[in-house]
């Protein structure tokens, strides 16, 4: 085991270039060039969530089926496993080449950009809450012009 390196204190900022890589909408976690390509890659129907902030923070869940649930439960489509999260919480519903997300009447609630809904039409950046885990929701159009 190493020793922790002791802490000297003030911090100075040295000049080094900004690097210009797109953030989300609450710059919890910036989006890195692999989340970009993968985004770009996604097939017509299909959206991507990215983790910005909890344990799984920078994991990625493809919506690639009508309905794809979230919660606590072992049997959820997307585990986020804290005790912020009910056993079913939420729902990601496809229809046609649009998503929404409805609540599954959770305990803390499902927020969209920090609003809580009990459903609601999800657009490219739109930053959903479930528990204290923030997803942040795309389409391929988000990066395709």
């Amino acid at each position: 085991m190493t020793d922790p390196i002791p802490s000297a204190g003030e911090t100075t900022i040295i000049g080094l270039p900004a690097i210009q890589i797109p953030i989300t909408t609450t710059g919890d976690r910036p989006l890195t060039q692999e989340d970009i390509e993968t985004i770009a890659r996604l097939a017509p129907g299909t959206a991507l969530l990215i983790s910005t902030r909890g344990a799984v923070s920078g994991s990625r869940y493809l919506l690639d089926e009508d309905e794809v649930t979230v919660g606590r439960d072992s049997r959820a489509d997307i585990l986020l496993d804290d005790s912020t999260v009910s056993r079913s919480h939420a729902v990601f519903r496809r229809v046609g080449d649009t998503f929404a997300v409805y609540d599954s009447g959770s305990l803390n609630g499902t927020y969209v950009n920090r609003q809580w809904v009990d459903h609601q039409q999800l657009r490219n950046g739109d930053e959903i809450m479930i528990g204290k885990f923030r997803l942040v929701f795309f389409t391929k159009s988000a990066v395709i012009a």
